[in-house]
């Protein structure tokens, strides 16, 4: 007879250590989106990532480690998933990085309104995980725009739109009233409409 949880146990001890950390974390990060956290217990984690409770404890000593872990695990790969290819022109450059900003989101719905809106968010750590984000695609739609050395309008205009792409985010994850295609029309046109002028107006 084939013991199926010993070859289970096998394969995942054939993983590599980053694999099974990033098992781990997507583990969490599921459960970060379906509880509250203080709910969510290490053997909940354990449970759902198909692994032990000290293995897990292996990995990450507390379970505030873990969560901080899985937050900027996510913040990563979202990052990575919404890098710019410097290859194209601004417009289709803003509009593959939108499209890949909604489909993350998309598939991480729980995870992303939990992290933003509730979970431990207000912890300091988790706080300047989220700003070094939103930092990022500041940075990202000012160097899209040619622009430096911002002035107080300029980085008010990035900083701002970060929070209005985080909020269409958060409202369209609600109920999807419109669709993903709709939504990324909408926020390719609100950088339409806010940073052109900025662009003529820093090579004047």
């Amino acid at each position: 007879m084939v013991d199926n949880d010993a070859g289970a146990r096998g394969a995942r001890r054939r993983l590599s250590v980053e694999d099974r950390r990033s098992e781990l974390l997507r583990a969490c990060l599921h459960l970060i989106g379906t509880r509250p956290w203080d709910e969510v217990s290490m053997a909940n984690v354990a449970d759902a990532a198909g692994v032990s409770k000290p293995l897990l404890y292996h990995y990450f000593a507390t379970k505030s480690d873990l969560y901080l872990a899985t937050v900027a695990w996510a913040a990563e790969e979202l990052r990575a998933a919404t890098r710019p290819d410097p290859s194209l022109p601004v417009g289709p450059r803003m509009r593959a990085a939108l499209d890949a900003h909604l489909d993350w989101i998309d598939d991480h719905a729980l995870a992303y309104r939990a992290v933003i809106q509730g979970g431990i968010s207000s912890d300091s750590r988790v706080h300047a995980i989220v700003e070094r984000s939103r930092s990022e695609v500041a940075d990202r739609l000012a160097e899209a725009f040619e622009l430096s050395n911002l002035t107080a309008k300029q980085q008010i205009t990035c900083r701002g739109w970060v929070g209005f792409l985080e909020a269409a985010s958060l409202e369209w994850l609600n109920e999807r009233p419109i669709t993903k295609h709709e939504l990324a029309q909408l926020l390719q046109h609100s950088i339409n409409a806010l940073f052109p002028h900025f662009r003529q107006h820093s090579r004047k």
